[in-house]
């Protein structure tokens, strides 16, 4: 190309445009310069948190093992005190039996006690009975014993009633 044949404003304007698009390309990569190191620095940082996370995770597998070893020895006791109940269990369950029979031994003897005082109350409504029969014959004896002092006052009253006819005077020395 023979720049003698471009004209010279032309050329201005390109060698502006090729000046103004070189300013740009450095300004651009001026400025992601700037932007690939912050993200260096960030990509830096972030290495030193997962080299502390790589820390963490070696602490919690340790963790990790502790609680094993201590699921372990929990499920030991567990089988232990599980063991430990079922023999309560079965004692409970005998002396519970034994219990039983003997709550039910003294329950038939108080049932026979209950017959017994069933028989003693049937007694002693005979007695009772017997007693009321009685009392009835004590009355009708203080009847009769009433009856005779009036009649024995009465027959006194005559028989003085007869002195004084009889003998006069001796009806006041009774």
């Amino acid at each position: 190309m023979d720049w003698s044949s471009v004209p010279p404003l032309l050329t201005v304007f390109a060698s502006v445009a090729v000046a103004f698009a070189g300013g740009v390309w450095a300004l651009i990569k001026w400025g992601f310069g700037s932007v690939n190191a912050r993200f260096d620095a960030v990509d830096a940082r972030f290495d030193g948190v997962d080299a502390r996370f790589d820390g963490v995770d070696a602490r919690f597998d340790g963790v990790d093992a502790r609680f094993d070893a201590v699921d372990i020895k929990i499920d030991a006791v567990d089988q232990r005190v599980d063991g430990v109940v079922d023999l309560i269990d079965v004692r409970f369950r005998e002396q519970n039996a034994q219990i039983d029979a003997r709550f039910d031994s003294v329950d038939s003897r108080f049932d026979s006690v209950g017959y017994r005082f069933d028989s003693m109350d049937s007694r002693f409504d005979a007695v009772d009975i017997k007693i009321d029969a009685v009392d009835k014959r004590v009355d009708a004896v203080d009847r009769r014993i009433d009856e005779m002092r009036v009649d024995v006052r009465a027959v006194v009253t005559r028989v003085d009633a007869l002195q004084a006819s009889v003998v006069p005077g001796a009806a006041g020395s009774a």
